[in-house]
């Protein structure tokens, strides 16, 4: 009849209106979906004491972030929307000391730790063939690969195991990767006692252990 007609044409249309609601919602038409995650790259930037001053990623891209660096001399800084591999310049103050130092990072050490110290800033140094903060104002990305990241770092820790092993630290000890508090205990106080020179015109560093009056070249 014309009355049942006109029934099934009104619940076909709300069936229809009702997929077409439930398609919109499983598209993502709610509001619940999850905020993406944020990337970071966190560390201790110190050299003996923490340093006091403000940290500076630089990405693959030019794109740069400034943190600043807590008084404890760890740091965080949101690299989300950044393209890796990164260098980090710590700028500031040692007690009193004014302080440079860079450190660098490749897509691998996202949302992990990676220092900034004395020894980073020779990490890259080798890794670069000149001085760190030369490099980190005219950074060659193509060369920052884990590949060549790890092999400066490895070169490095091997020159510093007697230094290492004084203080009770692991062969495995990561110069650029390992957590350490910038409080004078542990990998801390190797910083405490060695002092490290560059030779620019050379391209050549010394680390003094202030200790034992040696000498790593």
């Amino acid at each position: 009849t014309t009355s049942m007609r006109s029934k099934c044409q009104v619940s076909l249309k709300a069936l229809v209106l009702c997929t077409g609601l439930a398609m919109l919602q499983g598209c993502g038409g709610g509001s619940d979906a999850p905020a993406p995650a944020a990337s970071t790259i966190s560390g201790t930037a110190a050299a003996g004491a923490p340093v006091i001053g403000q940290v500076t990623v630089k990405d693959a891209n030019g794109l740069m972030r400034v943190k600043d660096i807590n008084a404890d001399g760890s740091y965080s800084v949101d690299v989300s929307g950044m393209t890796a591999p990164f260098v980090f310049r710590a700028s500031g103050t040692v007690g009193g000391r004014v302080v440079t130092l860079v450190s660098a990072a490749t897509s691998d050490d996202i949302n992990h730790t990676i220092n900034i110290t004395p020894f980073t800033d020779l990490i890259v140094a080798n890794m670069a063939g000149q001085l760190a903060s030369t490099y980190f104002d005219s950074p060659d990305f193509a060369a920052l690969t884990p590949t060549e990241l790890n092999a400066a770092k490895t070169t490095l820790t091997q020159r510093l195991l007697p230094l290492l092993s004084n203080v009770g630290l692991a062969s495995g000890f990561d110069l650029l990767r390992t957590a350490f508090a910038a409080d004078h205990s542990g990998f801390d106080a190797v910083m405490d006692v060695v002092r490290v020179t560059v030779d620019p015109a050379t391209a050549t560093a010394q680390i003094q252990d202030l200790v034992n009056n040696t000498l790593i070249t």
